[in-house]
């Protein structure tokens, strides 16, 4: 697991870096620190989803941590950030981009550890599922997953750049996915209800073009799906707009 930390202060970074591992304790973590916005977003750019979350610094010379962040964004939305600063007043900032947290300088430990634990349990909740790929560790958002196809033992997570392969049947992660996003539609398909472009009654089309079959036994079960979400879809853009 890969942990960013983004500051300019060399002693800063090694004071939080010291933290981080005694918080961790394990060689299995590693903690990656950048002394600028461009070199965290160029190794970002190589790994979206490398990271297990980004220790933001908010002001930096050149690209400062907001604008940083909104560039992140871009790369991987669901990334974790936890802002890093001295003055509070940035700190509303900060949420608007969906800060995970936000910490004042100097850290507290009580808090930086607060905040570690809160992380961990919400990666637990599988907003992000974690896949192996090429000897490295991802935190995958479900939300980027298309559908998943199931291959006798293990399951293809199919995103709309890539595939993910992980030993794994489909009765062990559907569990794990939010019955009102993923709907079960085949013996060897669940796909995310936001991802369907077009429904048949035989077959579901999806954003990447691929076309799915729906088994008999299950379009009942997809139709009140699609319509439940498209209600939920519908009722939060309404509160976002605040109509």
């Amino acid at each position: 697991m890969k942990i960013a930390v983004c500051d300019d202060d060399l002693i800063f970074q090694r004071q939080i870096k010291e933290e981080l591992d005694r918080y961790y304790r394990s060689l299995d973590v590693l903690i990656e620190v950048f002394s600028s916005g461009e070199a965290l977003l160029e190794a970002v750019c190589a790994d979206p989803y490398g990271f297990f979350c980004v220790f933001m610094d908010i002001e930096m010379p050149g690209i400062d941590g907001m604008e940083t962040t909104r560039r992140l964004r871009l790369l991987n939305r669901n990334l974790p950030v936890i802002f890093l600063t001295s003055h509070r007043d940035l700190a509303m900032d900060g949420y608007e981009l969906n800060a995970f947290r936000f910490l004042a300088k100097p850290v507290e430990q009580d808090r930086l550890y607060r905040a570690l634990t809160d992380l961990e349990a919400e990666t637990q909740d599988q907003k992000r599922i974690l896949v192996t790929k090429d000897g490295r560790e991802l935190f995958l958002p479900i939300g980027d997953i298309l559908y998943i196809k199931s291959e006798n033992i293990y399951l293809s997570l199919v995103t709309a750049n890539e595939s993910h392969l992980i030993r794994k049947k489909l009765k062990e992660i559907l569990p794990l996915l939010p019955s009102s996003m993923f709907c079960q539609i085949h013996r060897s398909y669940v796909v995310n209800l936001q991802k369907i472009i077009s429904y048949t009654g035989k077959a579901v089309t999806m954003e990447d073009q691929a076309v799915l079959p729906v088994s008999r036994n299950r379009r009942e079960a997809l139709k009140e799906a699609i319509i439940h979400s498209m209600a939920g879809r519908a009722a939060w853009k309404t509160k976002e707009e605040g109509l």
